[in-house]
């Protein structure tokens, strides 16, 4: 109030002569749902006192130095920061009218500003055997705890995980390329969504050539020499030999049930028998 001024019980006419009296701050509210995150808002409600002449405007100021102006209460004060050292924040209202401005209020109680969770930066894609990992960093959660993320694929995959997870295995089908991106939630609303990953091609199954196990010939063989063909071998496993007869080996000797494939040209004198009919 001017020097010499004093307000009373005058005329309204008399007081339009004085500035407003010191207003009184009556509460101050963190908005924080939907704001953008690092840019918060807090609604301040005031008053005057009763004997106080009018004021035509008041402003709010916040300690961080943001401030706006209304013509009444309450005024919303927007473009506070939620890091630390900038919140909690407290305020002061000013009136104003053609005689002058009042005196600031007291500070209101200090308040935590708070606003949406940071956009995440990009996740990192790598690939398995039909799988992707995505991992991301937690960004600035905004002043109010990250509940969750979401994440999503170019190829329209996607899921929300708890807030203690930044990273997840995704399945996908080998030799299909895709991107992620992801974002965060808190008690205010969602984060922006991240840029895309880098693109990752799934790495498919490998299945090596396929070679059978060797298997003998089995009977009849021919073997590539004349005259003894067809040929039984005569030694296990190569079977099965066909009845009537069931070849046996006779390293020199004579067969008593006849013959199958006599050798000629045997060490101890022809002939001698391969293989012999019981």
């Amino acid at each position: 109030m001017a020097a010499g001024k004093k307000s009373g019980r005058k005329s309204q006419a008399s007081n339009d002569f004085l500035e407003p009296l010191k207003p009184t701050i009556t509460g101050a509210t963190n908005v924080g749902t939907g704001r953008p995150f690092n840019n918060g808002a807090v609604i301040v409600s005031f008053s005057l006192p009763a004997l106080s002449p009018a004021a035509t405007s008041f402003t709010v100021t916040a300690s961080t130095g943001q401030s706006a102006s209304g013509a009444s209460s309450p005024i919303t004060v927007t473009g506070l920061s939620t890091f630390s050292g900038f919140s909690p924040t407290s305020f002061t209202v000013t009136a104003t009218n053609a005689a002058g401005t009042s005196a600031a209020s007291d500070p209101s109680s200090a308040v935590t500003v708070t606003t949406v969770p940071a956009t995440p930066s990009a996740p990192t894609a790598t690939t398995a055997v039909n799988q992707d990992t995505v991992s991301w960093s937690a960004p600035a959660n905004g002043g109010s705890a990250i509940t969750g993320y979401t994440w999503a694929s170019s190829d329209g995959k996607g899921a929300t995980v708890g807030s203690g997870t930044t990273s997840v295995t995704v399945v996908q089908e080998g030799d299909t390329s895709q991107t992620y991106t992801v974002y965060a939630t808190n008690a205010n609303g969602n984060s922006g969504t991240s840029a895309a990953s880098n693109s990752v091609t799934t790495t498919p199954p490998f299945f090596p050539p396929f070679f059978p196990p060797f298997f003998p010939f089995f009977p009849p063989f021919f073997p590539p020499f004349f005259p003894f063909f067809p040929f039984f071998p005569p030694f296990f496993p190569f079977f099965p030999f066909f009845p009537p007869f069931f070849p046996s080996f006779v390293g020199g000797g004579g067969c008593t049930g006849g013959c199958y494939a006599p050798w000629w040209n045997c060490p101890s004198g022809p002939p001698c028998c391969n293989e012999c009919f019981f």
